[in-house]
């Protein structure tokens, strides 16, 4: 009784210990499956929190969306661990092992659901992945898009030059052409001197002819005015000669009468005493006649020398002769009214014969005076006769004049010609300047059509230089993007290379993992089955522990029989009988317990070694967040920065535009003040716009640096987390503390990439600065 019940004592003890031993692989395994997702998982974790950092560039380390419930599932899980492992090591009797198995399956159902999340994950990590190709898709579109644009700046450039040697060519046409025309001014103004000369020529000789005609007419009215002046002057001379011959006539019938009164004196001696008184005032009268005569013979004298002296000044001469005429006859009435008084002095004479003696003396003296008067009269004649030499010079004056206007004739007839002649070649020439002028005009008009085509072609120019210099600045920008595109795709490529290396080391350390997780599996199921074996040993031992007891029930049977048929025979024999059952007995349960004891000390020992696994390798996963966790400070610091570098892209850009505006004031105040020329104002025009689409482009190369820069962490972000979750899916042989470290290494490099970034946009930000000084320094 005593060997059953300590049979029946040791019998739960050794079925808790082998359920132990049965439930202790499988929890071992799928302990070591939850330290592994679970290390997997915290990695997705800390790269699900660089997305975020990078995407929403926010202080928040946290998960977001479905990564939440596998990390509260893998914590669950993680607890679970620690229950069982707790349990496990309070060595937990039967209920409570039946509350174990019930925490395992919902252990399982937590890990299918993790497994479930960790699916959607990889779908997420599918739709990143075909992000990631409809981006390089863009970036290869905007590839070829550059490399069009490219040959059009080509093409534009050498339309450019084209229109270059079309502006050069028509330069020099248009400067042959200003040449040409410049000759022809030239000749046109040579032209014009000398029609301007010919034409004072023509007016000086038509103003010499005018005079000549005036000078012809006043001479032809002076030689008709000399001509009837002469005709006048020769009648009267005429006229006096007859007076003169008859005065000489008159004188020699005085002569005689003389000498008769002389014979008459000699008789009228007496007379002449009487008459004393009577030729005393005929002497006085006589004497008025002789001082009138005498002023006559003056003025005679005076008309002549005036005649001498100005013999072409008829009018003078004529008025001249007028009053020689006047005077002459006033002589001749005088003369007669002297003939008369002789007549009437004869008359007295004879009447008074006894005068005349008394008048002898006073004849004497009027005979003195007489022969004065002949002297006079000789002189008068003389005077007459040099008159007539006067005259005939004055004819022959008169036909040299006649000549001269004749040959003044010929000569303004010959002017005449020569006038219509130079009237002629003046009207030609006037034809000609006119036909030169229609060309000049023609000439002009063409020059000014070429000149608008030139402006047009040198707006063009212009247009064309500012698109050229627009799309130059286009091409820039975009080429710089496509740089820094590039650099981009290299960095993505060589980090997606390094990931993939990654993935690889990654997938071999899963597949050793895997392998050493087989290898687990394969001693958990040798141990299973040993176990099985042990199990069923135990039950062969059961079995024959109940047919020991049944035999032991016989032998007490036998021994109680023996010891009733032989109490008195033989006393020691069934005692040392019963002792060699007992020790057999003892033998049978004592051996198959060891056994149990040892195979379960060996399954408490693998339990510790794996329970010290699984903390160092939460001590892994802990280092391994934190490592994250300063990662996400190193992140959150480099968005900083580019925040930093954004605010002052953008004051850059405020700047540049007060400088622009700066510009467009002091170009505004120099138009106003005049201080420049059109030519250049439209230069600083340029300038300026060149300096502002310099600028635009700068700021626009700067803002998509920017955008740049996010959408490459955006995109290393998703590339990390692809990664991550590509790690989690990984088949066997990857081990997950490489992935980490490999990660770590992305991180690291996402925050080179990051500095070198900030560091361009530093030196784009310091050019666009120097171009936006240079702007203004140029004015």
């Amino acid at each position: 009784m005593a060997f059953s019940a300590a049979s029946r004592s040791n019998l739960p003890t050794s079925s808790s210990q082998s359920y132990g031993k049965l439930c202790s692989p499988t929890f071992s395994r799928k302990q070591n499956k939850v330290a592994f997702i679970t290390t997997t998982k915290r990695k997705g974790s800390s790269l699900r929190i660089i997305r975020s950092v990078l995407n929403n560039r926010k202080s928040s380390i946290s998960d977001n969306g479905a990564s939440e419930p596998a990390r509260i599932l893998l914590e669950r899980l993680f607890a679970q661990t620690q229950k069982l492992e707790e349990q496990m090591n309070r060595n937990s009797h039967h209920p409570q092992d039946i509350q174990l198995g019930f925490n395992l399956e919902i252990l399982e159902s937590d890990l299918l659901a993790a497994l479930a999340a960790l699916k959607k994950k990889e779908e997420d990590l599918q739709d990143a992945e075909r992000v990631v190709f409809f981006e390089h898709c863009e970036l290869h579109r905007t590839k070829e898009e550059l490399e069009q644009r490219e040959k059009e700046i080509a093409a534009a450039s050498c339309r450019y030059e084209k229109i270059g040697e079309e502006l050069k060519q028509a330069n020099l046409r248009l400067a042959s052409q200003a040449r040409h025309i410049d000759d022809i001014k030239l000749q046109l103004r040579e032209r014009d001197q000398e029609i301007a000369a010919a034409q004072s020529a023509l007016s000086l000789k038509e103003e010499e002819l005018d005079k000549m005609r005036n000078e012809l007419l006043l001479k032809s009215e002076e030689a008709a005015k000399t001509e009837s002046e002469l005709k006048s002057k020769s009648h009267l001379l005429n006229e006096a000669n007859e007076v003169v011959k008859r005065q000489a006539v008159e004188v020699q019938g005085l002569r005689k009468s003389l000498q008769e009164k002389e014979e008459e004196l000699e008789v009228s001696q007496m007379q002449r005493k009487l008459g004393v008184e009577k030729l005393k005032v005929a002497e006085e009268k006589l004497e008025k006649q002789t001082m009138e005569w005498l002023l006559a013979q003056e003025e005679l004298k005076k008309l002549a020398e005036e005649a001498s002296r100005h013999a072409g000044e008829t009018g003078e001469t004529l008025e001249d002769f007028r009053r020689v005429k006047k005077l002459l006859a006033d002589v001749r009435s005088e003369l007669v009214s002297s003939q008369k008084s002789l007549a009437s002095s004869r008359l007295k004479m004879e009447e008074q014969e006894k005068l005349l003696e008394t008048q002898w003396e006073e004849l004497e003296e009027h005979k003195g005076s007489v022969m004065t008067y002949l002297t006079t009269l000789k002189d008068a004649q003389i005077e007459v006769q040099s008159e007539r030499a006067k005259l005939r010079v004055a004819e022959a004056q008169k036909k040299e004049l006649e000549r001269d206007l004749s040959m003044e004739k010929e000569l303004m007839e010959e002017l005449q010609e020569l006038l219509k002649k130079e009237r002629y070649s003046l009207h030609q020439a006037i034809n000609g300047i006119s036909s030169l002028q229609k060309k000049l005009d023609k000439k002009n008009a063409d020059f000014g059509k070429m000149r608008d085509l030139l402006q047009v072609k040198e707006s063009e120019m212009v247009e064309a230089k500012l698109e050229i210099q627009h799309l130059k600045s286009e091409w820039d920008s975009l080429k710089l993007i496509l740089d820094e595109k590039d650099l981009e795709l290299l960095n993505a490529r060589n980090k997606l290379e390094e990931v993939n290396n990654e993935i690889a080391e990654l997938k071999m350390l899963l597949n050793s993992k895997e392998d050493q997780l087989l290898q687990a599996t394969t001693m958990l199921e040798a141990k299973d089955e040993h176990v099985n074996t042990m199990q069923n040993e135990l039950n062969d031992t059961k079995l024959k522990y109940s047919e020991a007891e049944t035999v032991v029930g016989r032998i007490v049977e036998l021994t109680n029989k023996l010891v009733i048929s032989i109490k008195d025979d033989d006393s020691n024999a069934p005692r040392t009988f019963d002792d060699m059952g007992q020790d057999l007995l003892q033998q049978l349960l004592e051996n198959p317990a060891d056994d149990f004891r040892l195979q379960i000390k060996q399954l408490e020992t693998e339990l510790e070694l794996a329970r010290d696994s699984l903390r160092t390798k939460e001590r892994e996963v802990l280092a391994s967040q934190r490592a994250l966790t300063i990662k996400d400070e190193e992140l959150k610091m480099v968005l900083g920065r580019l925040d930093a570098k954004e605010k002052e892209v953008k004051k850059m850009k405020e700047e540049a535009e007060d400088a622009n505006d700066l510009r467009k004031l002091y170009a505004l105040a120099q138009e106003r003040l005049g201080e420049k020329s059109i030519g250049d104002l439209a230069i600083e025009k340029l300038q300026i716009e060149a300096a502002q689409l310099e600028v635009e482009a700068a700021t626009n190369a700067l803002h998509k640096l920017a955008e740049m820069s996010g959408e490459f962490l955006h995109k290393a972000s998703l590339s990390i987390e692809a990664d991550a979750y590509t790690t989690i899916f990984l088949p066997n042989g990857s081990d997950p503390s490489r992935s980490v470290a490999e990660n770590d290494e992305c991180l690291t490099e996402v925050t080179t990439e990051v500095s070198r970034i900030s560091a361009l946009t530093d030196q784009l930000v310091k050019e666009a600065g120097i171009v936006v000084r240079a702007g203004p320094a140029g004015h």
